[in-house]
């Protein structure tokens, strides 16, 4: 009788099929996750025009609820708000945060990466950096580089985001808008 020949040696390794399905499963997953890669710069745009808008909304409440006017300087060069006050003296200074006891400002720049704030018009016409002033009733004003109260805004402040919108400050009721 012939006994039929064993081998103790056991196959390892992966089949090709198993090899195909690893294959098929990361087709699916980069055709779902490159699209929504390209969602993140947009994602960073509207969360930079949020943060924008938060702050222009935070100095108008921080005018009416002390009383006094407060600005938020928009600087063109780095992308950054800071929020602004008249002090009883009739001074500008930096408005603190009382939180952390540093000055309330935000670089949208350092924070979203590849967002930038290029271009402004203020509320008369002047382009470039400035400042938004707001009074104990919303109404958006200019003011000189020293604080002395110029004239009601009689046209829109238009912030522009790299994405393409803009921002805009109604004159006389402060209103936010954004626009594509």
């Amino acid at each position: 009788m012939i006994a039929p020949l064993t081998t103790s040696r056991t196959r390892t390794g992966f089949t090709l099929i198993e090899l195909m399905m690893v294959v098929v499963i990361m087709g699916v997953i980069s055709a779902t996750v490159l699209p929504a890669m390209g969602n993140v710069r947009a994602m960073r745009e509207g969360a930079a025009r949020d943060d924008l808008m938060r702050f222009i909304e935070v100095t108008k409440g921080r005018a009416v609820a002390s009383g006094m006017p407060h600005g938020l300087q928009i600087n063109l060069s780095d992308s950054s708000l800071t929020i602004v006050k008249i002090t009883d003296a009739g001074a500008v200074e930096v408005e603190l945060d009382p939180l952390t006891n540093g000055d309330r400002a935000i670089n949208l720049s350092s924070l979203y990466s590849g967002v930038t704030l290029t271009d402004m018009i203020n509320g008369n016409g002047a382009g470039g950096s400035g400042t938004i002033w707001f009074d104990y009733e919303s109404n958006p004003h200019t003011r000189s580089s020293s604080g002395v109260f110029l004239s009601l805004n009689s046209s829109i402040v238009s912030i522009a985001v790299s994405s393409g919108e803009f921002v805009v400050v109604h004159p006389y009721s402060g209103v936010l808008e954004v626009q594509y």
